[in-house]
């Protein structure tokens, strides 16, 4: 039995998807819904307002790890300083949940986008004889 280098590329892709799928139920449950908790009992929950649910620990997730502060102008005044608010609600314990699904969701994807242009590109079929 051989094994290449587009088997390996498989077997880390497939680790990655195990990764993000037990990643986000964790998150949800002990990243989303506990700053939900916690921003509702201060009324500043803005964001389960317009962010349904299936899409809601995604974008916590993104609020926790990515500072938009820099992108504040009179538009979007309102979704920064929602975001900021998430982002200070968080604890490090939840911030290193939200890393360990960005990560892996990420890096999932952006290895089956390689796999697809090097399989368009021909690369695979380099090493065989």
């Amino acid at each position: 039995m051989e094994f290449s280098i587009r088997d390996f590329f498989s077997i880390v892709c497939m680790v990655l998807l195990l990764s993000a799928v037990i990643a986000y139920p964790v998150v949800a449950l002990f990243a989303t819904r506990p700053i939900q908790r916690k921003l509702r009992l201060t009324q500043q929950d803005y964001i389960s307002d317009w962010v349904k649910w299936p899409f809601q620990t995604m974008f916590y997730t993104l609020a926790v790890l990515v500072s938009f502060t820099r992108w504040r102008h009179e538009n979007n005044r309102h979704l920064v300083d929602a975001d900021e608010l998430v982002r200070q609600a968080a604890t490090p314990l939840q911030w290193w949940l939200c890393l360990w699904l960005a990560v892996s969701t990420c890096g999932m994807v952006m290895l089956m986008f390689s796999m697809m242009v090097l399989d368009y590109f021909g690369v695979w079929s380099l090493g065989v004889s």
